[in-house]
C-alpha cells in the first residue's frame, strides 16, 4: 500500500470520523479554553476530554500532515482509549471509524511485531486473571505514545473477548492482574477493591536492613494520572494509607555503594491495607527502605549498582497473590502467580537458592 493511498484513505476516514461524532452528539461548536491546548507532547490528550482532543487536536493535526505529504504516525492507537472513555455509550459507528484509522496507520510499519502471549492464571465466564510482566502498561496511554504493548488489549485479542479493568498495577510492577468480562461484574469487583475486601500480597527487595515487621500508617496525597484520572477531583486532601510489612531475610554484600563499605538489602512481604496510588513505593521510601529500582522514590546509587553489578533492570516489586470473593458464586477465590523471575535471579546472585526462596514466600 503506497503512502499516497494511505493519505487518501486517512482523509476519507477523518471525514467519516467527523460525521460519526456529529451523529453521536459529541461534536462541539466551540473550542475548549486556550489553556487546554498547552499539551506537553505531540498528540497528547492529557489536557482535554477525548472527544475534544479528537476534534481540536487529532483531526486537524492529521489533516495537516496529509496536506503537507508528511509521514503519518504509525505508533498511535486511539481505539483502546476511546473504548475506555466512551465505555457504556453506544458509539458503535464512531468506534468503528476509529478502529479503521488505527488499522490503516499501523499498516505503515514494514516489520511484523511479535505478539506476546500473556500467562492466564485463572479464567471462567465472569473473570480472567493474568500475570502482568514488569514493564507492561495496563492501559494504552496517549502520553506514552511510543509504547505498543499493553495488558488490556493484549488480553482482549488473546481471548477474543472484551475485558474490563477492576484494579491497577503500576507499569514497573509485575504480578496478578484481574479483569472482569462484563461491565456488571466489573462494578462488583471494583467495589470489593474499593471497600478493601481484597487481600493482596506483594514481595519487594528494599534498600537497608528493615525491622522484622511493622506497619506504615502514613497518609498520602493522591497523585493523579492526567488521562486515567482526568475526571477526578484535583484538590483532594491526603488520604489514609496503611501498609503492613514483614522482613523475610536480609543481605549484606561486600560492595561499597555511596559512602558505605557494604550494600544492605531486605526481602519484604508487603500487605497493603489500603490501595492508594504508588502506595507501596511511597511508604517504603517514607521509612527509608526504598524499593530497589524505583526511579521516582528510590535510591539512584543502589539502582545503578544493581544494574551494573547484577544486570537487574526495573522495579523489585511483584504482586504474588490476590484473594477475593467470586462475584457470582461468592466463594473465596485465591489467585497466585510464580515469583518474579528477575527478582528470583537477583536473589540467587545473592546466594539465596530457589528452594530457600520457596520456603520464605
Amino acid at each position: 500500500m503506497s503512502d499516497t493511498s494511505i493519505a487518501g484513505q486517512t482523509k476519507n476516514l477523518l471525514h467519516d470520523l467527523q460525521k460519526a461524532m456529529i451523529a453521536s452528539s459529541i461534536w462541539s461548536s466551540r473550542p475548549p479554553e486556550e489553556s487546554a491546548f498547552n499539551s506537553t507532547a505531540p498528540f497528547s490528550c492529557d489536557t482535554m476530554p477525548l472527544e475534544q482532543w479528537l476534534q481540536f487536536i487529532f483531526m486537524p493535526t492529521m489533516e495537516e500532515l496529509v496536506d503537507r505529504g508528511a509521514p503519518l504516525p504509525s505508533e498511535i492507537a486511539v481505539l483502546p482509549i476511546a473504548e475506555e472513555s466512551f465505555q457504556g455509550q453506544k458509539f458503535v459507528d464512531l468506534l468503528s471509524v476509529i478502529a479503521k484509522l488505527d488499522n490503516l496507520l499501523s499498516c505503515q510499519t514494514s516489520e511484523p511485531e511479535t505478539i506476546p502471549v500473556l500467562d492466564i492464571l485463572y479464567q471462567d465466564e465472569y473473570i480472567v486473571a493474568i500475570h502482568k510482566p514488569a514493564g507492561l502498561l495496563v492501559h494504552r496511554s496517549m502520553i506514552d505514545k511510543h509504547e505498543t504493548r499493553f495488558a488490556m488489549q493484549l488480553l482482549r485479542d488473546q481471548i477474543g473477548q472484551h475485558v474490563y479493568p477492576v484494579h491497577r498495577l503500576d507499569r514497573p510492577t509485575s504480578g496478578v492482574l484481574v479483569f472482569a468480562l462484563s461491565s456488571d461484574i466489573a462494578r462488583i469487583l471494583t467495589e470489593q477493591f474499593t471497600l478493601k475486601q481484597v487481600e493482596k500480597t506483594y514481595f519487594a527487595i528494599v534498600r537497608g536492613h528493615a525491622e522484622e515487621k511493622g506497619r506504615v500508617d502514613y497518609a498520602l496525597k493522591e497523585k493523579l494520572d492526567k488521562i486515567a484520572d482526568k475526571k477526578a477531583k484535583q484538590d483532594k486532601p491526603a488520604q489514609a494509607a496503611v501498609t503492613d510489612y514483614q522482613t523475610l531475610t536480609k543481605f549484606e554484600l561486600d560492595f561499597p555503594v555511596g559512602r558505605y563499605q557494604s550494600a544492605r538489602y531486605s526481602l519484604l512481604k508487603l500487605t497493603p491495607i489500603t490501595g492508594r496510588k504508588h502506595q507501596l513505593r511511597r511508604h517504603m521510601s517514607h521509612i527509608n527502605h526504598p524499593i530497589l529500582g524505583d526511579t521516582t522514590h528510590g535510591d539512584g546509587k543502589h539502582n545503578k549498582f544493581a544494574r551494573q553489578q547484577f544486570q537487574f533492570e526495573g522495579l523489585a516489586l511483584t504482586c504474588q497473590k490476590l484473594v477475593l470473593t467470586h462475584p457470582v458464586s461468592e466463594d473465596k477465590l485465591e489467585i497466585h502467580t510464580n515469583f518474579d523471575e528477575r527478582m528470583a535471579k537477583l536473589l540467587k546472585d545473592w546466594d539465596l537458592t530457589p528452594s530457600q526462596l520457596k520456603t520464605l514466600i
